[in-house]
């Protein structure tokens, strides 16, 4: 449920968002507004809510008809939280027919960390996901009251961040139970089922899991997931979820899950989901995609009058995704069925046996418990669907009749099927036998069956030495991108030498490329998630000047070269100018605008001064030249009152940083210009000047800034050039955006598409609007009374506590020379960000983040 924006967003504290709630002298619960149904398809009302339910998340109703909800009671608890010690199952029911709640007793409680429910149709009883545990429980007399206790499954791990162990939870109409583990941080865990049965593993590859009704036969279903909060089945019997997103690479998944599926994402190459090993939809060969983006914060997925009701948690609302076969797998279209306000924070979503549906709701954009919460009972105005989804076909049953099949030949002919979810079944229904390790590489006849062969053996765990020589040297990219994914899950060191030889003489896509040197880093030792450290230098600028590199790959190497870590001296550089390939052009100079060569400072000013070049190349000269502003005053001032628009425009920008130095007539030369220019560039030379800003919408009016933003398009490009400016708002120090910047917030690469233009703006002017507990801002106070203001990064051991500040600076701080620790409420992103800039930088930058990459 981890929740990003652009800023680090800060959640409020449980007592504010309290007071929201209740009567200050009565002490009464205010009643709150409604979800609302744009459709008007449903009928929502309050069913029960605060201070008798607070915090719910787990929702399932029993054989009994009665509601079971899981209450918070550990999720984040505040310092002095008043309430019951342990998480609670709390069984909500309408004696009186009354339409809300009228008897709400505890049915178990004296465990924490609870996570989801799910009813057993089989025999009744009650599975439940904690962080650390599946166990079931038994109400066969319906007193209402837990009977017995049996444990399925166990995780053993040291990890204890409370919601990403175990949670998502169903059962099959056999009685086995299925539920996932999340990225775990990537910490070591070991998995027990009841039998006896482990499974582990160290690479925060989030995963499914299936054990059969008494917690024997534990088996890996499903592999490469973030946060797998919610799963479900449909009428015929496909398995769905949906999988947070990471903090770069969204949208959040809805998911077909397949036995044997890999859906490409592991914890160690990074949280953010850009890393080369790491695939979002399906990028990487041998990986599959999603079936649709959903909302950010998705928590459940359940069937319902034939479509699939997702609630996200972030985006205040439950989605209905209708499903449509596309070969055997699906695609749908989507429509909300409910959409709330700020507060209305769905969780889980079940069904009674009258297709009442119940909602459970958090209540708050606060991580920690609060004791605020409710739950909707949701019933339908419409009449169900005439005709029923068509959920099977040809494909769909050759599918699930290959991952049966017994015949090699077969197989194999199937892996060179065009449909990603057949040739994945005929992966499958190959790793299940022991003849898959005897076919001949050599007889594969297409590259897509050279990859599913290597995807198979892999999911086989076979030791694939053998094959990776002629893999890495195939012709195909597609081929290599596997082989080299392949050496990365195997560690398999023997390849080291055929990788350098790649990057050194073959022509390579840039995702190739990628991965080529993240595969050679790691190998290397270098087990981080990032991929720009000083020792990579040699292999980027080997592939820099590789003869057969192309100018795209060599713009993705000098991309990938951040300034300060791997350098490339300037002699390399001044080439890359002379490209023909302005997106190669573009990096060179703004690698040389991030460096710190003084050198550099002469080849920008030639280069913007060079008539000959692309505008937009020598704007980012003009705007690399702000470091050495008050020694170009002249230079930039020629610019500034130029013909060219985007030259005047980052000329002033760049100006910023000498404004102390101008002279009078500097100045005047600039008011006269800018009384002569266009309003935009006019806003810029005042504010340069030290003049007053315009009039603006205070930060809390997201319609008034909306109505100043629609006055005119931005440009992306200039955006671009503001997000890095070193005169601009410096977005850069603490974000990334396709492989520039700093990691210190998140990744916002992927940010255009999953965000609105709305949420965004939002974001941007409201930075402490709301924060994931990963980004939580703390004030350290040491025993010398330093005072540090930072992120918590990681610990290392249980001594020493490592921060992140704005700068992008770590630090460590030893656990024992801390004497206070306190959650700041406020960002770390400074407020006030929109009233620095002008109306057109603003526009500007909102249209290179919305960018679709």
């Amino acid at each position: 449920m981890d929740l990003r924006s652009i800023g680090f967003l800060q959640s409020a504290s449980a007592i504010a968002n309290l007071v929201l709630f209740v009567n200050a002298t009565s002490g009464a619960a205010v009643i709150p507004e409604p979800p609302r149904s744009p459709g008007n398809e449903v009928t929502v009302s309050l069913f029960a809510s605060e201070p008798d339910i607070v915090t719910p998340i787990g929702a399932t109703v029993d054989a009994h008809g009665r509601l079971l909800v899981v209450e918070s009671q550990s999720h984040f608890r505040p310092k002095n939280y008043q309430g019951p010690p342990t998480d609670r199952i709390r069984l909500l029911e309408d004696i009186t027919q009354c339409g809300h709640a009228d008897r709400i007793r505890t049915f178990y409680e004296g465990t924490n960390t609870f996570m989801n429910l799910a009813t057993s149709g089989v025999d009744g009883s009650i599975v439940v996901s904690s962080r650390n545990e599946i166990f079931r429980l038994s109400d066969m007399d319906g007193s209402g009251v837990a009977g017995d206790r049996v444990t399925l499954a166990t995780l053993q791990t040291t990890a204890d961040y409370p919601h990403n162990g175990l949670h998502g939870l169903t059962v099959d109409s056999a009685g086995n139970v299925y539920f996932a583990i999340g990225e775990n941080r990537g910490t070591f865990w070991k998995l027990v089922g009841a039998d006896g049965a482990t499974l582990s593993d160290d690479t925060g590859c989030g995963a499914i899991f299936q054990v059969d009704a008494r917690g024997h036969g534990l088996k890996r279903y499903a592999r490469g997931l973030w946060n797998t909060f919610g799963l479900g089945f449909d009428p015929a019997g496909n398995l769905w979820a949906v999988d947070n997103d990471p903090d770069g690479r969204p949208p959040s998944r809805l998911l077909q899950v397949v036995p044997g599926g890999d859906y490409g994402y592991e914890y160690r190459y990074g949280r953010t989901g850009m890393h080369p090993l790491q695939a979002w939809d399906g990028e990487l060969p041998g990986t599959l995609g999603m079936v649709s983006g959903v909302g950010e914060g998705p928590c459940a997925v359940q069937w319902h009058r034939d479509v699939l009701l997702v609630s996200s948690w972030r985006d205040h609302q439950i989605e209905a995704h209708a499903p449509t076969l596309r070969g055997a797998s699906f695609v749908t279209s989507m429509r909300p069925l409910l959409v709330g306000g700020e507060r209305f924070r769905p969780v889980a979503i079940a069904f009674a046996s009258d297709k009442t549906m119940y909602l459970t709701d958090w209540g708050s954009a606060s991580y920690a418990i609060n004791g605020i919460g409710r739950v909707w009972k949701v019933t339908f105005n419409t009449n169900p669907p005439a005709q029923a989804a068509v959920l099977t076909s040809d494909a769909t049953s050759g599918a699930a009749r290959l991952r049966d099949s017994l015949d090699v030949a077969e197989l194999t002919a199937a892996l060179d099927d065009a449909d990603p979810a057949i040739s994945q079944a005929a992966q499958y229904g190959l790793a299940r036998l022991t003849g898959a390790e005897k076919i001949d590489w050599n007889t594969l006849r297409s590259p897509r069956q050279r990859i599913a062969l290597l995807a198979c053996l892999l999911l086989r765990g076979t030791d694939l030495r053998p094959y990776v020589d002629a893999a890495l040297k195939n012709p195909d990219d597609r081929v290599r991108q596997m082989a080299v994914r392949v050496v990365a899950e195997q560690g398999i060191v023997e390849a080291k030498d055929t990788i350098d030889e790649m990057l050194r003489s073959q022509p390579m896509s840039p995702r190739l490329l990628g991965m080529a040197i993240a595969t050679r880093n790691q190998l290397n030792g270098d087990r981080s998630a990032r991929i720009d450290s000083a020792k990579m230098q040699s292999v980027l600028l080997a592939r820099i000047n590789a003869p057969g590199a192309t100018d795209q790959s060599r713009a993705v190497a000098m991309r990938m070269l951040q300034a300060g870590h791997a350098r490339v001296p300037l002699s390399q550089v001044e080439p890359m100018l002379r490209s023909p390939h302005l997106p190669l052009q573009l990096e060179a100079a703004s690698y040389l605008a991030d460096d710190t060569d003084p050198s550099r400072l002469q080849i920008l000013a030639d280069l913007a001064a060079d008539e000959k070049m692309d505008p937009a190349v020598r704007a980012e000269a003009v705007a690399g030249l702000s470091d050495d502003a008050a020694g170009r005053i002249d230079l930039l001032l020629k610019w500034a009152t130029g013909d060219d628009a985007i030259l005047r425009a980052e000329a002033l920008r760049s100006l910023r940083t000498a404004a102390a130095a101008l002279t009078a007539a500097q100045r005047d030369r600039l008011t006269s210009a800018g009384a002569a220019a266009h309003p935009s560039e006019a806003d810029l030379a005042t504010r340069l000047l030290g003049g007053p800003a315009p009039a603006r919408p205070q930060e809390s009016d997201l319609a008034g800034w909306e109505k100043v933003l629609d006055a005119r398009p931005g440009d992306p490009a200039a955006g671009r050039r503001i997000f890095f400016h070193h005169a601009g708002p410096a977005c850069y120090r603490c974000h990334v955006i396709e492989s520039r910047g700093r990691a210190v917030g998140p990744d916002l690469t992927m940010i255009g598409g999953s965000r609105t233009r709305g949420q965004v703006l939002e974001s941007i002017l409201d930075p402490s609007r709301e924060i994931a507990p990963l980004y939580s801002l703390w004030t350290i106070t040491t025993q010398s009374g330093e005072r540090i203001d930072g992120i918590l990064l990681r610990r290392e051991g249980q001594a020493v506590e490592v921060y992140v500040d704005a700068s992008g600076r770590e630090f460590k701080v030893p656990e024992s020379k801390i004497v206070d620790r306190k959650l700041r409420q406020e960002s770390l992103m400074p407020s006030g960000l929109a009233q620095g800039l002008t109306d057109q930088e603003f526009r500007d930058l909102l249209a290179f983040l919305l960018e679709k990459r």
